[in-house]
C-alpha cells in the first residue's frame, strides 16, 4: 500500500517526487523496522539535498534595494499574510488529492484484475455494477482507505508548505524591494490607489518568477524529503487500521460462487490465478511507482 500512495502522490504538487523516494526506499519500505527506517531516512535526506538548488540562486540585492526591504515587507504582509499557504492547500489540495486517489483506484476492471490476477481485457464484457460487486466483496475498505491516505497526503503537503512559507515570504519581500521604490511601495500599501497600480499590474505576474522568489523554493525539496519517512510511517499506521483486501480463497462459499458466476470463471481457475497474499495485503495492488 505504501508504493500505491507514492505512485498516486506523484501527481500532487508537493508530492511530485514521491516515486523517486519510493525508488530510494525500494528495500526499506517493505516493513518499518528501525534499521530500515533509518537507512531510508538517510537516503531521502541525501536525495533532498540534491534538489536544494533546483530553482536557482538569486543575485544579492544592492544596498539601495536592501534599504527598501522594510517598505516591501509591509506590502507583502498585505498581499501574502501568514497562513496563506495553509489556506491555499485547504482549498485546492484536498479536492485535487480526492481526484488523484479516485484516478489511481482505477476502473472496476483494473481493480478486479489486480485483486484476482485476471487480465483486465478479459473483463471488459462484464457490466460495471457486477464488477463493482466483486470489488466490494474483495476489498470493502477501499474507499475509506483511499480517503484516509488522501487526507494524510494533503496534511503532509500542507506541513511542507507551512515549513517553507517564511522563506517564500522573505523572497517575495526581496523581490518587491528589488522592483519598486520606497515611494511606490508606499503607494502599494495604500491599496494601489495611485498610478503606480498600473506598474504593479504589469509586474505582478513576473514577480512570482523572480529569482529572489524562486531561490526560496529551493527549501521545498529538502523539507519534503525530510518529512517523507514520517509520512511513510503514518501511511503504514493508517493501513493497519483498515481490513486488507481479501483473496478469492478467503471468500465464503456463496461469495466464491457469485464471483465465479460474474467473472465467468471456475472457482479452480480463480484460485489458481489469484495473487499471492503478503503481510501488507494482496501483492497485486502494491503498484510499483
Amino acid at each position: 500500500m505504501i508504493r500505491s500512495f507514492l505512485a498516486s502522490a506523484s501527481i500532487a504538487a508537493a508530492l511530485a517526487l514521491a516515486p523517486v523516494a519510493a525508488s530510494a526506499q525500494e528495500e526499506a519500505d517493505d516493513d518499518f523496522s528501525s534499521s530500515q527506517s533509518d537507512d531510508g531516512a538517510e537516503a531521502l535526506a541525501a536525495m533532498g539535498g540534491l534538489f536544494g538548488s533546483m530553482f536557482g540562486e538569486a543575485e544579492p540585492l544592492t544596498a539601495e534595494q536592501e534599504a527598501r526591504v522594510p517598505a516591501a515587507d509591509k506590502v507583502v504582509a498585505k498581499l501574502f499574510p501568514p497562513g496563506s499557504y495553509a489556506k491555499m492547500m485547504d482549498e485546492t489540495m484536498a479536492p485535487m488529492m480526492e481526484g488523484v486517489m479516485s484516478q489511481f483506484a482505477g476502473t472496476p476492471e483494473l481493480t478486479v484484475a489486480q485483486l484476482t490476477g485476471i487480465e483486465a481485457t478479459e473483463l471488459s464484457g462484464i457490466e460495471q455494477d457486477r464488477l463493482a460487486e466483486v470489488v466490494q466483496m474483495l476489498d470493502p475498505a477501499a474507499q475509506d482507505r483511499n480517503n484516509a491516505i488522501a487526507k494524510a497526503s494533503t496534511d503532509m503537503a500542507t506541513n511542507v508548505m507551512n515549513a517553507i512559507e517564511p522563506a517564500y515570504r522573505a523572497g517575495l519581500t526581496r523581490a518587491y524591494a528589488k522592483r519598486f521604490t520606497v515611494e511606490e511601495l508606499s503607494d502599494l500599501s495604500a491599496y494601489f490607489a495611485t498610478p503606480v497600480g498600473s506598474k504593479y499590474a504589469a509586474e505582478s505576474f513576473l514577480i512570482y518568477a523572480d529569482p529572489q522568489v524562486m531561490e526560496s523554493m529551493n527549501q521545498m525539496m529538502p523539507a519534503m524529503f525530510e518529512m517523507m519517512p514520517k509520512m511513510l510511517e503514518e501511511i503504514g499506521e493508517i493501513t493497519v487500521n483498515f481490513p486488507q483486501p481479501r483473496t478469492f480463497s478467503s471468500l465464503s462459499a456463496a461469495e466464491k460462487a457469485r464471483v465465479a458466476q460474474i467473472l465467468g470463471r471456475s472457482e479452480a481457475e480463480l484460485i489458481a490465478s489469484e495473487p499471492v497474499a503478503s503481510e501488507d495485503g494482496v501483492e497485486a495492488i502494491d503498484i510499483e511507482a
